[in-house]
Parts: structure tokens; sequence; C-alpha cells
């Protein structure tokens, strides 16, 4: 553009033919348009739309697993929350469909899969539209779901319990705190903690919040030392819970870990990981160390924590940087990790035994922002997510 403002203010100007200025803008809307920019900004100002990128080769021969293609979901989702049911059912609710900045669609309906007859359906919708939810299993077999962000792009503050029995959902006591980019989990007195995320105006929190299910009421909770978004809480054997990581879209992400006590409501440091991560993937191991893999900024490396020696370990580097991918621990003790931003379609099993990565089939779609849960039978369920061709209501069995 600034080209042709100087062949506007030039005595050459007059000396081109105005065939040669139409050719010139139609170039230059061309390039714009398909090279420009590759990404188009979400109503959370990150990348829908991401190009494929180098680097991540086709399956080789003698690649483990299968994965095939199930009953699609109602919807097309991304950005939702999973959860297993005490009856093997996958619960799916919420998210973000297609559409751009504030013409997204976001979801406040929900729907169960169950993996006997290979179908989904949907159950009771929310009374808010949300997507970067918290949704936690509680022990009587309820899930709650609160904070996360709805369709006018705001952080919000509402809560609410969905009933089985029913499939209806109930509205509860709101959080202290509108937030959004943030993991909870179910304590195992059964209360659900929420850790930091994005305020409504973006700010990063510092903040935790408690609720309890026999009051159904928010309180507020010992804060951590750093305020985090994009970050993960793993809960240890031991009912403590571990944080790593997080902090904005743009680096310094923090390396910092620190572990919350419930029975005390105090923080204290943990040793740190070997690199700043945000986005990325954590799993408990069989033995009750943590996994954690990847994040942004391309990263390929992985390492370890062992909560009873408080080290972290550097383990084998994933073939390709995985950020925003999905991870679960398998039956037999690994950990299988698929997707990622850059529309990958691969996924890759680490073996805590020897500490290397082993590269799986290929998916049928590209995923990032997608959910993995696995089923009663030890397959692994792959959930929506974004894909090459936009949102996705694709849903794929993986088979170790």
């Amino acid at each position: 553009m600034r080209i042709i403002l100087n062949m506007l203010n030039s005595r050459a100007y007059k000396q081109i033919e105005l065939t040669n200025i139409v050719s010139v803008l139609l170039l230059l809307t061309m390039i714009m348009a398909c090279g420009g920019d590759s990404s188009s900004a979400n109503s959370s100002g990150e990348s829908d739309s991401v190009t494929i990128q180098s680097g991540e080769k086709p399956a080789p021969d003698g690649s483990q697993g299968e994965f095939i293609l199930v009953d699609e979901m109602k919807a097309a989702r991304q950005l939702h929350s999973a959860i297993k049911l005490p009856d093997g059912r996958i619960f799916v609710v919420g998210g973000r469909g297609p559409g751009a900045n504030l013409n997204n669609t976001v979801y406040e309906s929900a729907e169960i899969y169950t993996p006997d007859n290979d179908e989904w359906v949907l159950t009771g919708s929310m009374v808010d539209q949300r997507h970067d939810l918290c949704a936690a299993l509680l022990n009587d077999g309820k899930v709650l779901a609160a904070g996360g962000r709805g369709k006018l792009n705001m952080a919000m503050p509402t809560a609410e319990v969905w009933d089985p029995a029913t499939g209806e959902w109930s509205q509860t006591d709101d959080l202290n705190i509108g937030r959004d980019y943030m993991p909870c989990l179910t304590l195992n007195d059964g209360r659900v903690i929420i850790i930091g995320g994005e305020e409504r105006d973006y700010a990063v929190e510092a903040s935790v919040e408690l609720w309890d299910p026999s009051t159904g009421k928010w309180s507020e909770a010992a804060s951590m030392s750093a305020a985090r978004a994009r970050h993960t809480a793993t809960l240890l054997d031991d009912g403590r819970v571990l944080v790593t990581g997080g902090g904005k879209l743009d680096p310094p992400y923090e390396k910092t870990t620190e572990i919350y006590d419930p029975a005390t409501d105090s923080w204290v440091f943990a040793a740190e990981m070997s690199t700043g991560r945000a986005s990325h993937t954590a799993v408990k191991l069989s033995d009750g160390s943590v996994l954690v893999v990847g994040g942004r900024g391309k990263k390929l490396t992985a390492e370890v924590y062992n909560p009873l020696t408080d080290v972290w370990t550097k383990v084998g580097n994933t073939e390709i940087p995985r950020s925003e991918a999905s991870g679960v621990l398998m039956q037999d003790g690994r950990v299988l990790v698929t997707g990622g931003i850059g529309l990958r379609i691969s996924g890759e099993i680490f073996d805590p035994d020897t500490g290397t990565w082993t590269r799986t089939l290929d998916m049928h779609d590209t995923r990032y922002r997608h959910q993995m849960i696995e089923l009663d039978n030890g397959k692994i369920l792959v959930i929506g997510g974004n894909g090459k061709e936009g949102l996705l209501a694709e849903t794929e069995l993986f088979t170790p």
C-alpha cells in the first residue's frame, strides 16, 4: 500500500496507464487475501485459522495404534469440556462454534456419547453460553460448569449444575470473579477448585476459588504466588494440586510451579520446570508423577515431575511441537498426545519406562483445542476441535 501512495504522489504516476494501476491494485489485493495474514483473530484474540506447518512427516510404517471415525457430535465444537460419567458415557458441554470475532457461535448445549451404541444425543442446555469453561464431575455424579467466556466476549462469573437424573441444569452461586482460560478440578473432599485465569478485561489472575457442593457457595482461597492463565492443574495422589506454567498469549511464560494444600489452604513453591510453558499438556502417570509436554513457542521438550523428591527430569522430545494439544493416560500406563496448533494430524505415545516417544498412525482429521477421554474398554475418544477445514463435529476412536 505504501508503494501505491508513493506512486500517487510522484510525477511518474502521471506516466502510468490506468490499466497498470488496476493491475497493481488487484495484485496487492490477492497478496493480502492469500498470504498477507494466514490467520483470522477470534473473539479471544487468538488465531482460529492456522496453516499447516512444515515438519510433520507422514506416519512411518509400523506406527502404533489406529484411529477410526465414529458418530459425529450434534455440533462442531472447540474449547469445549469433556467428562467421563460414572456409568462410562462421555459428557461434552459448551465450546465455541463457527464464526469470527463477535459473530462466533458460543454453545449452551451439551451432549452425551454412549460407547455401546456409538451415538451422540443432546441433553439439557446450560442457562448461559460459554467456552473455555470450568467443568468438573462431582462426587454425586452431577457436573458443575462455571466461568468461561460468553457470547459478548466477556469472562463470566456464573455457574450451574447438570443433573444426570433429569438432564437439566440449575443455577448455583456466582464466582467472585468472572474468569476463563483456567483449570479446575474436584478435590478429594468433594469441593471444586478453580485456579487463576483471565478476567473480563483479560487481566491475568492469581486468585483461587473453592465451590462447596453442600452449600452451593464459592469462597476465596489462598492466592497463588504468580498470576497465571493457560496453565495446568493436576490432582496429586496425596490430594494436593500441582500447578505449572501459564502466561498471556505472548512470552515470556512462567516456568515456576507451585502446590496447593487444601488441608491448610496454602501454597508452597515447587521446583521450576526447565522452560516456561503455556497452553501445554500435563498428565499424571501411574506412579503419581506428572508428565508435562510442549507449549507455546513450538516446544518439543517434555519433562516429568516427581512430587516425592520435588525434582523435574527431562525426558525425550516429541517429534513435532505441540501446543493446545490433548493428552490422556492409557490403561497400560503410557500417555497418548494428539494434535496441536499447526493443525497436527499425528499422535505420539510416551513410554514412562523408557522416557521416549513413538509415533501413532495419523488421525482422520487435523485437530487442536480438542478433547480426549479414555473409555472403560481402554480405547480413546478424540472429540471435536479446530481442523483444516474449520471446526469439527467429528469424533475418532483410538485403539492402542
